[in-house]
């Protein structure tokens, strides 16, 4: 039994060894012609089209940072830097990072009470902003509604409740009829490491995703 033992915690091991080098090299690879597309890019003519496909090289860039930080957390190689910010500051960041034009439009966001939040500046808006990207990309209407209470941000949006209990949606690249998907692990892993919980909630059709803070 024993041997049998030493023998799983090897293999889990090197499983563990070959994601990381996996994901280490699709990243590497990922940036040289990503950075040679800005280059290109920079020779249009057409002002229009040069600034759209500047804006999808930086989103690229910013996907692969995106999993270069996932990899940081789930291989326990990321320093936490902690301050406080307030709600407002860290809501603006996580909106910042989805890079839309009619933000303003699409989101709503009510702060009743501003919260002191501890937080690290470069991971939890990426946690905001993978949920509010669900909320606009899974909702009939494409609009997210953010609000913050004492002790809790909530972000929701209209649409059908979730077909499997919330947790289900943790695991990396978990199976949905809308494909594989990273975004509520990524979420999840980011708010385990600042202590906070994440809790699900449907009513009055609408599904609510509640950071319950620290």
């Amino acid at each position: 039994v024993a041997n049998e033992f030493d023998h799983a915690v090897r293999t889990i091991r090197e499983l563990i060894r070959s994601r990381q080098l996996f994901l280490r090299a699709i990243m590497h690879e990922l940036k040289t012609p990503i950075g040679k597309g800005r280059l290109v890019s920079e020779m249009i003519d057409d002002v229009k089209q040069k600034e759209r496909l500047h804006r999808i090289f930086v989103r690229l860039n910013l996907l692969i940072d995106e999993f270069a930080k996932l990899e940081q957390i789930t291989s326990k190689n990321f320093h936490l830097q902690i301050r406080p910010y307030s709600s407002a500051q860290l809501l603006q960041a996580g909106i910042d990072l989805l890079m839309i034009d009619n933000a303003d439009e699409v989101i709503t966001h009510n702060i009743e009470e501003e919260e002191i939040i501890s937080a690290d500046i470069e991971l939890f808006p990426l946690a905001l902003k993978n949920l509010i990207d669900n909320a606009l990309k899974y909702s009939p209407d494409h609009h997210a509604n953010i609000l913050v209470e004492r002790g809790v941000i909530t972000i929701s949006n209209k649409g059908e409740k979730l077909l499997r209990p919330i947790e289900t949606y943790f695991a990396p690249f978990h199976t949905s009829k809308n494909g594989l998907g990273l975004g509520l692990y990524i979420v999840k892993s980011i708010l385990d490491i600042h202590q906070m919980q994440l809790h699900y909630d449907y009513h009055d059709g609408k599904n609510h995703f509640l950071i319950e803070l620290p």
